[in-house]
């Protein structure tokens, strides 16, 4: 697929993302299926991700959701229409386990740089060749996406691209 056609499909997936968040109604784990939909391969096609949400004020850096293609829901059936049985399968799925009891001081508060949260994250959830996003988001929270780089052919796509896609996170509740 070229560059275009990619571009295309990405913003195809994630303009029909808030109407599948609205489908949830109460469901604790959004941030879990917004991550999901964000690494499939329709969209940002990433192997391993992790999502956090630093906030200074409660000096707290909090693991949301974790992603593992290897761990991943059947990709026969669609998570949205079946959110209690991808919600059992995401709280077996170890990686998404590990990312969600990471929790550390918050390195915002304490003026720390992205690549030092980056690095001590990716040591311990065993991420390598590790490369991160990050945003600001409501509340003066901080949203960080550290994933594996892998160079697939036919993956690129714009920064804009994606921090459009991962800002969505920002509007799941936090639990």
């Amino acid at each position: 697929m070229n560059e275009a056609g990619r571009e295309y499909t990405i913003l195809n997936t994630l303009s029909r993302l808030p109407r599948k968040i609205l489908s949830l109604k109460g469901q604790e784990n959004v941030t879990e299926f917004v991550l999901h939909e964000l690494c499939h391969k329709n969209c940002f096609n990433l192997d391993k991700a992790a999502y956090f949400v630093d906030n200074p004020d409660f000096d707290c850096l909090k693991g949301m959701a974790g992603f593992c293609s290897l761990e991943a829901y059947n990709p026969e059936e669609d998570i949205w229409h079946n959110p209690r049985s991808f919600s059992t399968h995401m709280q077996g799925a170890i990686f998404n386990q590990k990312v969600r009891s990471f929790s550390h001081t918050s390195m915002r508060k304490n003026h720390k740089p992205d690549e030092a949260i980056v690095q001590l994250v990716a040591s311990k959830l065993s991420l390598e060749n590790p490369a991160y996003y990050s945003w600001d988001m409501k509340h003066d929270n901080h949203g960080l996406l550290i994933y594996e780089r892998q160079c697939k052919e036919g993956d690129v796509c714009s920064v804009d691209a994606v921090l459009n896609g991962l800002s969505i996170l920002g509007f799941c509740p936090i639990f």
